[in-house]
């Protein structure tokens, strides 16, 4: 990239950053150096921006895809997507994901790419239609690259490698070092940055015992003493389960997000979206949430059941205790249950006063039916509430924009009357569906 060097500075000011810090820095500095780089860092770490500036500085005048970005999730793809908007970066980037419409996808390689993000099986599956050139791709990342290997992506790894002729050099990032690298990367050498243990956190681990046929009925109730600020997400080994838990909140009239594989993926990336904007307190989820998805810093996780690896225990437990340095860890156990190996003390018990309700959150999420695709952007849809005098500019929260929709955060307590208000009204001249998400 032209003068990138120089443009550290628009880049800071973009992402907020006073400074990158010392494993962005490393990872910069280190790609000057190495041809392939293995990096070991932690969920909420800054890897994902270490890893663009690693791609920022590899970036030519070729009209052509140069850096393919490949991660194991949809989620993960879009988080990644998100930091690269976020960045204002002068050229365009494309994602490619499973349960996204590959017609639209299609007709974004119109115009190629510079950067592409994607999960191994829709690159796989767009370069096996030819919809892009690989000819120019010159570096690949492969984020949560362990991950990657652990869900089964290795033969459509393989095949893309295959189809990317040109390669001068590799970057995977991961969270634990005990991985083989496959011989299809064709890697001698790669050179370790390690910060897995570099960020330093407070959290305490607590336990809940219960009677082994009250076990929900035990977690609601743990759930009721929580203030109504505290993000906290139950992780669950099934999405029966899962299913189990949000019967009961359902019953108690609570508000929550669900997340677990067998949703459809537009109502994945909603349930996300409404933890994500504050309209949900509670995330009940399976382990596909323990990494790489972008949500707030959180003050509980719950270990709902225990996993079988000590490995997705401390990735559920990295999901708090990051930006703020401090969470907590709550196992619940029944009476039968024995704790694994890998927790070597007994956690002390988790004692807190119940309250008869939880109050719903501040926020509701509002849907409206059109998008970037439509021309719609985030101030089009300040402008558009703020029409109205009951609308205080506090009264909007997080704004996202789809392809071909629109989810706004709005306060609780004004979302009736603009719902009803907004009914008949335009944006950009557009007629619009507006109602609450579901």
């Amino acid at each position: 990239m032209d003068n990138f060097k120089t443009n550290q500075k628009v880049l800071l000011k973009n992402l907020g950053f006073d400074a990158f810090n010392n494993m962005q820095n490393d990872t910069l500095t280190s790609s000057d150096q190495h041809a392939n780089l293995l990096l070991l860092a932690p969920t909420g770490s800054g890897k994902t921006v270490a890893f663009l500036l690693h791609a920022l500085s590899k970036i030519n005048t070729s009209d052509n895809v140069q850096i393919l970005i490949l991660a194991p999730t949809r989620e993960l793809v879009l988080q990644i997507e998100a930091v690269v908007k976020k960045m204002k970066l002068p050229f365009k980037t494309n994602a490619c994901y499973g349960g996204h419409p590959f017609s639209v996808e299609r007709k974004n390689f119109s115009t190629p790419p510079t950067i592409l993000i994607g999960t191994p099986g829709r690159i796989e599956d767009h370069i096996k239609r030819e919809t892009f050139d690989t000819s120019d791709i010159s570096h690949v990342i492969f984020d949560e690259f362990d991950k990657s290997l652990e869900f089964g992506f290795i033969k459509q790894m393989e095949s893309i490698i295959k189809n990317v002729p040109n390669r001068k050099g590799h970057l995977l990032v991961s969270a634990t070092n005990a991985i083989d690298i496959p011989d299809f990367l064709e890697i001698s050498n790669i050179h370790t940055l390690n910060y897995s243990s570099d960020k330093k956190t407070a959290l305490t681990q607590k336990q809940i015992i219960t009677p082994v046929d009250e076990k929900a009925e035990k977690l609601i109730e743990v759930l009721k003493t929580f203030d109504t600020n505290n993000n906290t997400i139950v992780f669950c080994n099934h999405r029966e389960a899962c299913d189990r838990i949000c019967d009961l909140l359902d019953d108690e009239k609570i508000e929550y997000a669900i997340f677990h594989g067998g949703l459809e993926q537009p109502q994945r990336e909603l349930e996300l979206l409404k933890f994500r904007n504050g309209s949900a307190q509670f995330l009940i989820a399976t382990d596909i949430a323990a990494r790489g998805i972008d949500i707030p810093d959180l003050d509980y996780v719950i270990h709902y059941q225990l996993p079988k690896q000590e490995s997705t225990f401390t990735h559920r437990n990295g999901r708090t205790a990051r930006m703020k340095a401090t969470g907590t860890s709550i196992l619940v156990r029944t009476e039968t249950d024995f704790l694994p190996e890998y927790i070597a003390a007994e956690p002390k018990e988790f004692i807190a006063s119940i309250k008869q309700t939880i109050q719903k959150p501040e926020w509701i999420t509002i849907y409206i039916s059109k998008g970037k695709k439509d021309k719609i952007n985030k101030m089009d849809v300040v402008g558009f509430c703020l029409q109205f005098d009951f609308m205080k500019k506090d009264d909007l929260g997080l704004i996202e924009v789809k392809d071909y929709s629109v989810y706004v955060a709005i306060k609780r307590n004004k979302s009736k009357r603009l719902l009803t208000v907004a009914k008949t009204r335009k944006i950009k001249n557009k007629k619009v569906k507006i109602e609450i998400a579901r």
